[in-house]
């Protein structure tokens, strides 16, 4: 029995020289979430587009650049009238003045104040929409991270599950192969406990496989080289969501998809205001200052504008905008409801889920487990004595070894759906 103890000590050091290099490092999921947070680009993008709203916003009061002109005003073609002329009526002589003037021209439209502001709050308040969708991007990624190293968790576990069954069948294949010589064991049972631990190494080379994926997806997360290994944290943590109270004024309170609908909401609502804004008439001032030709006194002009926007051919688009808007709105809370019904049947069944996963582990923990452990150690107790033969003592191996995998898959499974209890409520 000493030999065995030092047998699976030796394999569980094995596990950990083959699965994590030395020096990898020990991350936490806290750790893990910290760095997703910091350095995911698509997190990072959707940070970049509220500045660049936030950037929009303060400028939707400015004016329209002003207009400057200069050129030639009420002036004839034929230059020689541009001089005073002398003209010959009823005998008499006349002086005529030049024609034509030189003019410079500014003009400034005045936009409605109210427009602006509205125009201004709008811009504003797109920015928080794109910030409640990050919210939404990160708890998707929160919880494809948490998935990922709750299954390397359990990777791990069934690594070490299947490095015990290794040496404890290397034990068996070496104490049987000695027993061949006094007629003590058969060359069949020898074959068969080969195969078994060929079978093992496949096994084993898969959970490896499918953990490096693993590693390579959350460092992928992390926006980091997917070639750097780590520890996970062996403590597998079971929470009782299936006895809390499903409130859907909580589901309101944390759903950052929910708030972003509110959000666009909001956003619709202002744009509507905007929209009726334009029906408001804008101002302008326009100057214009003549220099005349010939003998005449220089002029000006002053002017006063006003746009009319409530003309019927001009009042279409922005009234169609408004009504376009309410439509716009209603659409944004029905999607709202839909996800909050949504939510609340995902979270009854996964609160059902869970309960029955919880039931099923725990017979394995209390019944089949300790029963399965008693059976093998028995058949390797009397094995050891030469009282057992070497198959009766690999089935027992076997179907402990079974047993334990899949109590690890069902252990997964419970694991899994706390991961989407908490996406589903936004607990991350």
């Amino acid at each position: 029995m000493y030999s065995i103890l030092k047998n699976k000590l030796t394999g569980f050091v094995l596990f950990i020289t083959i699965c994590v290099p030395a020096g990898a490092q020990v991350l936490t999921y806290d750790s893990i979430k910290s760095a997703i947070i910091q350095s995911n680009p698509m997190l990072q993008m959707y940070s970049n587009q509220a500045k660049s709203f936030d950037a929009m916003a303060t400028g939707a009061k400015a004016w329209d650049a002003p207009q400057i002109g200069f050129g030639f005003f009420m002036t004839p073609y034929q230059t020689s009238y541009w001089k005073p002329q002398t003209q010959t009526v009823d005998g008499m002589n006349t002086m005529m003045p030049g024609m034509g003037n030189l003019m410079i021209q500014g003009k400034q439209m005045i936009p409605n104040p109210s427009k602006l502001r509205a125009n201004q709050t709008y811009m504003s308040a797109m920015s928080s929409v794109e910030l409640e969708t990050q919210r939404t991007a990160a708890n998707d990624l929160m919880a494809e991270a948490k998935m990922s190293y709750n299954e390397i968790q359990i990777i791990d576990k069934k690594i070490k599950v299947l490095t015990e069954a290794e040496k404890t069948l290397q034990v068996m294949i070496t104490m049987g192969e000695k027993n061949i010589a006094y007629n003590q064991e058969s060359l069949a049972s020898i074959y068969k406990a080969k195969s078994q631990l060929a079978v093992l190494n496949k096994d084993r080379l898969m959970l490896e496989n499918e953990r490096r994926q693993k590693v390579y997806m959350i460092n992928t997360l992390m926006n980091r080289d997917k070639n750097i290994s780590f520890i996970v944290d062996t403590t597998t943590v079971v929470k009782n969501y299936e006895i809390q109270i499903i409130d859907t004024s909580n589901i309101l309170l944390n759903r950052s998809d929910v708030s972003a609908i509110d959000k666009n909401i909001r956003v619709a609502q202002l744009k509507q205001t905007a929209e009726s804004y334009k029906g408001r008439p804008d101002f302008g001032i326009e100057y214009g200052h003549m220099f005349a030709f010939g003998s005449n006194p220089n002029q000006f002009t002053l002017m006063g504008m006003m746009t009319i926007p409530i003309a019927p051919w001009s009042s279409k688009m922005y009234k169609s905008n408004v009504t376009a808007a309410n439509y716009q709105i209603k659409a944004l809370q029905n999607e709202k409801q839909s996800i909050i019904n949504e939510s609340i049947g995902k979270l009854y069944g996964l609160q059902n889920s869970i309960r029955s996963t919880k039931y099923q582990l725990e017979l394995y923990e209390t019944v089949l487990l300790p029963a399965l452990k008693k059976t093998y150690d028995v058949s390797m107790i009397a094995y050891t004595q030469n009282t057992g033969g070497l198959f009766e003592t690999l089935d027992a191996r076997m179907n402990l070894q079974m047993t334990q995998m899949q109590y690890y898959d069902i252990l997964l499974e419970l694991l899994t759906l706390q991961a989407e209890y908490e996406k589903q409520a936004q607990i991350y």
